[in-house]
């Protein structure tokens, strides 16, 4: 697993992940960019995981969500005040339109995208 994760000027956080997924690593980078948000007061995230080998079973991509939400509160920053573009492959696309399903029905403020400008358009909408 390889990943960077920036502030970028225009107003938001990117991540970019490379190799394979495990639960173990998402859980690592989750609470990177929750530090990362809470120092640079930046809710706004661009995850691109077009270089990712998913390695997620349906029950850890279930848990990412409230994995997520334990993470902003263990840092004192609400959960809701996130705003997550996530940029897929397509051949991926249906197992993380499962995520999105789970954070939505959870009050996340997530959506999945293939093109990374409809994304970054998303995530910078008033």
């Amino acid at each position: 697993m390889a990943y960077t994760l920036n502030y970028e000027e225009a107003g938001f956080i990117r991540l970019f992940y490379e190799g394979d997924a495990k639960l173990k690593d998402m859980k690592e980078v989750i609470e990177q960019g929750v530090a990362l948000a809470r120092e640079k007061n930046c809710f706004r995230v661009l995850s691109d995981f077009r270089a990712m080998r998913l390695n997620l079973s349906v029950v850890d991509l279930f848990s990412i969500p409230a994995y997520q939400a334990s993470q902003s509160k263990e840092l004192n920053v609400p959960f809701q005040k996130f705003r997550r573009a996530v940029v897929v492959p397509n051949e991926d696309f249906d197992n993380y339109k499962f995520f999105e399903n789970v954070a939505v029905n959870r009050s996340h403020q997530v959506k999945i995208f293939i093109d990374p400008e409809d994304a970054i358009a998303w995530l910078l909408e008033k």
